[in-house]
């Protein structure tokens, strides 16, 4: 979808229509990127609009997993459109301000700014973000936290505390993930999790999660996406400057040119993705592999697998060549088989 709207703002001079429109209103530089970014995330919002309440609304609805009304579901929508639209303008307006004013440096710049960008949400998205769309509150005192408190202690992971979210206000699918940095880091579990699964698989599951920290998979896909980046936006930056100069578009900051560079970008995406979920599906071995190690509870590794993938309707025998260019978790049999073979 997003292939094929490029193309069209790209080919129908729609984007060449957006610019014009954003240069005449304002002659501030800084306003036309306002009003041309938001002309382009409108056009993307409301051609997508069908698609996303088919498959946001409609699909969850039709396969049982949908705990939402549509009334619900559009408020959540709206909650999602409004973030978007304001981290977008703020990465928009950077990158923009950077392409501008200072042409000679804005790859490395822009590079630069777009890593602590993202260091920053990984610290602050637990406490700022996440509490927009689910409400968190401390798991109650007993076996359950006392068994997750032991677990991450032990393995010198210290949190802030064990939260329990209310994933059930729109899904019947559940989840756990040990997020945050620092200060803000904590275990949170869907509340559909601690309802619907015994204890034992529940620290199974943390244990996963814990596993991902504790082998520092969340710094080695940082440094893995800084080193990629890097190199991107150096040579991104280099063709997509030529390029707008031989198409006579007024350099890579002409607003006009902007469809061009976000193809290019989506295109090395694509090509990288399936080298991305690769190393993605190692380190969920990985972590499946620290999770056994440090609960021995082969039974319940296997079953919270199996109880999940009903769940949340995995395929249970994925096509290889889809699993392979799409997949950044293995196929639910892959995990499993690799929790069978382990001794005891």
């Amino acid at each position: 979808m997003t292939f094929f709207l490029l193309i069209v703002s790209i080919t129908s001079g729609l984007a060449a229509w957006f610019s014009k429109i954003a240069y005449q209103i304002s002659g501030v530089f800084s306003v036309s990127v306002l009003i041309y970014f938001s002309l382009f995330f409108s056009y993307f919002l409301l051609a997508g609009l069908p698609l996303s309440v088919y498959s946001g609304y409609f699909l969850e609805k039709k396969y049982e997993l949908s705990n939402q009304t549509l009334l619900k579901w559009w408020g959540e929508w709206l909650k999602k459109t409004l973030l978007s639209f304001v981290m977008g303008l703020l990465i928009f307006e950077v990158a923009y301000w950077i392409f501008e004013g200072y042409p000679a440096h804005a790859w490395w710049m822009i590079w630069a700014a777009w890593t602590a960008c993202t260091l920053i949400l990984g610290r602050l998205a637990p406490v700022l973000i996440f509490p927009i769309f689910y409400k968190f509150r401390p798991l109650e005192n007993g076996p359950l936290k006392e068994s997750i408190l032991k677990l991450v202690e032990t393995n010198g992971l210290p949190i802030q505390d064990v939260y329990v979210f209310n994933m059930s206000k729109t899904t019947k699918k559940a989840n756990a993930a040990f997020c945050g940095m620092g200060k803000t880091r904590r275990v949170i579990l869907a509340d559909t999790l601690v309802e619907n699964f015994p204890p034992e698989e529940i620290q199974a599951v943390v244990a996963h999660e814990m596993g991902h920290a504790k082998l520092n998979h969340i710094w080695k896909r940082v440094f893995w996406g800084t080193a990629i980046s890097f190199l991107f936006f150096f040579a991104a930056y280099r063709f997509c400057s030529w390029l707008s100069l031989g198409l006579e578009y007024n350099g890579i900051a002409d607003l006009a040119f902007f469809p061009i560079l976000a193809l290019a970008f989506f295109l090395f995406n694509l090509l990288l993705m399936p080298a991305e979920n690769a190393y993605s599906r190692k380190h969920e071995f990985e972590a499946d592999d620290f999770a056994y190690e440090k609960t021995k509870a082969k039974t319940a590794c296997i079953s919270v697998m199996e109880r999940l993938a009903r769940m949340n309707l995995a395929d249970p025998q994925p096509n290889p060549v889809i699993e392979f260019l799409l997949y950044d978790h293995p196929s639910i049999p892959k995990r499993i088989a690799r929790f069978k073979a382990h001794e005891g």
